[in-house]
């Protein structure tokens, strides 16, 4: 019964002659349901919704990176892929990684390869303040390659992508004198470094995201391969909520408590770790 009347009344719905008279006849009665509705979007609790997405407004505006190292770089679209969107155009994505990056920004590299780029916060950030560097950014999802492309053309990087990289593909690039190799590529790293590779990459710094909820051995092997060749260091994470306590920024300064937190999150499972390992040499 309920699709023959559905049948019945969409050439109806969807005509606008039909609206029309409606609208015509009962426009006497319209006129106070339309200021009824007014007051119902206009109630309390829409306006603090609209006041939110000004606040959020101001953060995803300028589709450019407001704070940290990459300052000023520009997201082609709205868009990132494996992690959410608003902790990198803040600037607080994975801040924990400051002091490391600012050592990385510091060091002379010939070429960065990046293993799991995303949408190329690091490759084309890093290559933002790196004129001279090649940078190779490998991910298994094309539509962050795209992006990763497109990030790097707005913003004056040339990237050079690919869809899969293992040990094969480091063995084949030319790293030059020195290297950084980026990887975060969600546990396929106990695959990708063993102890040959890392003799391997003894010349060459190499910053892993190590994901222990996919084994939980994951960082205690990659330390221990990596020990031996490199001056290794492990950084944690920031948990969520804590960031939601600490993190200061200035685009955060009207934001409650549970605001903040919506903005800042990342999402993790738990306390993450990431291993940078500096050449000896």
């Amino acid at each position: 019964m309920k699709k023959a009347i559905k049948a019945i009344a969409l050439p109806f719905v969807r005509n606008k002659s039909f609206w029309h008279i409606i609208q015509c006849t009962l426009g006497v009665v319209s006129i106070p349901y339309n200021k009824l509705n007014a007051l119902r979007i206009f109630s309390e609790e829409n306006e603090k919704k609209a006041q939110e997405d000004n606040r959020y407004h101001r953060i995803t505006s300028r589709h450019m990176v407001l704070n940290g190292p990459f300052k000023g770089m520009k997201y082609p679209r709205l868009q990132a892929r494996g992690s959410r969107l608003y902790p990198k155009l803040l600037g607080s994505y994975e801040k924990e990684l400051s002091t490391i990056i600012g050592i990385i920004l510091r060091r002379k590299y010939d070429v960065i390869v990046d293993i799991g780029c995303a949408e190329g916060y690091y490759a084309v950030g890093l290559g933002m303040h790196m004129s001279t560097v090649k940078i190779f950014a490998y991910d298994t999802d094309k539509e962050a390659l795209r992006l990763c492309e497109d990030m790097g053309a707005l913003n004056g990087v040339k990237v050079n992508v690919g869809e899969f990289c293992d040990q094969a593909t480091l063995r084949n690039l030319d790293l030059g004198e020195r290297a950084l190799i980026v990887s975060d590529c969600e546990g396929y790293e106990t695959t990708l470094f063993d102890q040959n590779m890392a003799s391997y990459l003894e010349r060459h710094d190499i910053l892993i995201e190590s994901h222990d909820w996919v084994d939980i051995g994951t960082t205690r092997r990659l330390w221990a391969i990596f020990s031996e060749t490199h001056e290794c260091e492990i950084i944690e994470s920031v948990d969520d909520i804590a960031k939601a306590y600490t993190y200061n920024f200035e685009e955060l300064k009207d934001f409650d408590l549970s605001d903040r937190h919506r903005v800042l999150t990342e999402g993790r499972k738990h306390i993450m770790k990431w291993i940078f390992a500096k050449s000896k040499y």
